[in-house]
């Protein structure tokens, strides 16, 4: 399987991750560094991030993902992608628009998520 490949699937699991709040799967593919931007300028690191599906305060109740795109930089894999989400955010359902952009390293050789960010599409 080619680089390109390994990031796709990558991603695949980790939207299944957080579809189900598998956070076995989260842990393992969030670095422990994580910064992650969310789109209402909260900043979340690893341990935050997989706390608040742990916790049920982020339930995912459906995501379709379109416009993927994925751009190799050596051990660096960005990804950028257009997603309509609904779910309860910290005790608040929502539904809407985003795109996000993420940070894969290849670290001991396993990819890993280091930063990410999610900003709302407003039309």
């Amino acid at each position: 399987m080619d680089t390109l490949q390994q990031i796709e699937t990558l991603e695949s699991r980790l939207i299944e991750a957080m579809k189900e709040n598998d956070i076995k799967e989260l842990d393992a593919l969030l670095d422990d560094g994580l910064i992650f931007t969310a789109y209402n300028g909260q900043v979340f690191n690893k341990e935050a991030d997989i706390e608040s599906h742990r916790s049920g305060n982020i339930k995912i109740f459906s995501i379709d993902v379109t416009d993927r795109i994925i751009k190799l930089l050596g051990d660096v894999a960005i990804v950028s992608v257009k997603k309509e989400i609904s779910g309860s955010f910290f005790g608040k359902t929502e539904a809407g628009i985003f795109r996000y952009t993420r940070v894969w390293a290849l670290k001991n050789d396993s990819w890993k998520i280091v930063a990410g960010h999610a900003t709302r599409i407003i039309h």
